[in-house]
């Protein structure tokens, strides 16, 4: 199992999940989707009543997710039990009344005909209130819904990621096994270059003498350009990291994928250098197992 910060497995960075919690009456929905990025990006949706506890929800995604577009969504409902109660604008109402008495003296001289029910019927008179809690009881409902929605989240981010490791630890040990045959292949290019060379220049001097000194010197210098010795030791040394990154307690992908740029350096240049078809063979296999890692690296966090 190959583990990461705070003991998981190697995470994607793909997966959703879903809380809930509920008390007196209060219903909290929590909902997380998350999406390849290169940092850490969470994005909050919240009713605006909810609006004070975005900064809580911040801080405990950013306490268990690392990289990725995270969005979070908060729903609250409230069961049918919950309290209204009406209640009165009396500033309201009592500006009302004096319009209405005053309409009433100057202009309908006398009689009063104002009523309770008539004034109620003014706009924003009577109020309709919900019985909202404190934020201070929202919050540890809210964060409930948040945490085992997290739960979830990592856990699909786990099995992923699972996945991922398998499938890249195949491809390293193919990787090591190229390597293994580069190391094996490399001593035999310049004497492949000496029968090569030796068998054009007998046929353009037609089994005549020719400087053997400079054919040999010639040689030499092939062999010393062709040497790809380092190549393979800091090839291997980039191996080894990352199958020691991928053991790391932490968010690892942006680490992992340097490591491949390395490698797939170290790759170029023994290509460039081999000037031999095994080798060429080798360092395309290679290339093509780099460009596979790459892919799955891209999703992990």
């Amino acid at each position: 199992m190959v583990k990461n910060k705070g003991g998981g497995l190697m995470r994607s960075m793909t997966g959703y999940g879903r809380g809930e919690m509920r008390n007196d009456g209060y219903h909290f929905t929590a909902e997380i989707r998350s999406i390849n990025h290169r940092h850490l990006e969470p994005v909050i949706r919240l009713p605006r009543n909810l609006m004070a506890q975005e900064d809580p929800i911040r801080k405990k995604v950013q306490e268990r997710v690392y990289r990725g577009r995270v969005e979070i969504f908060i729903n609250q409902e409230t069961s049918g039990h919950k309290r209204k109660q009406v209640v009165v604008d009396e500033e309201m109402a009592a500006a009302y009344y004096r319009a209405l008495e005053h309409l009433q003296e100057n202009f309908f001289s006398g009689q009063s005909g104002l009523t309770a029910e008539r004034l109620a019927a003014f706009p924003d008179v009577l109020i309709m209130e919900k019985d909202e809690p404190e934020q201070e009881q929202i919050t540890p409902l809210v964060l409930g819904a948040l945490g085992d929605a997290l739960d979830e989240l990592l856990r699909q981010r786990e099995a992923e990621g699972n996945r991922l490791a398998a499938d890249i630890s195949r491809r390293l040990q193919e990787l090591g096994g190229i390597c293994a045959a580069l190391q094996e292949k490399s001593p035999l290019v310049p004497e492949r270059y000496r029968e090569k060379l030796a068998a054009r220049l007998d046929e353009l001097h037609d089994g005549r003498e020719y400087d053997k000194q400079r054919f040999f010197t010639e040689v030499a210098l092939f062999a010393e350009r062709a040497n790809i010795d380092e190549e393979i030791v800091r090839l291997e040394s980039h191996l080894e990291a990352f199958r020691g990154a991928m053991q790391g307690e932490e968010a690892i992908g942006r680490k992992l994928d340097f490591l491949l740029q390395e490698m797939n350096r170290e790759v170029n240049t023994i290509a460039a250098k081999g000037n031999d078809m095994e080798l060429s063979r080798l360092t395309i296999a290679a290339k093509s197992e780099i460009e596979k890692i790459r892919e799955q690296v891209q999703n992990i966090e």
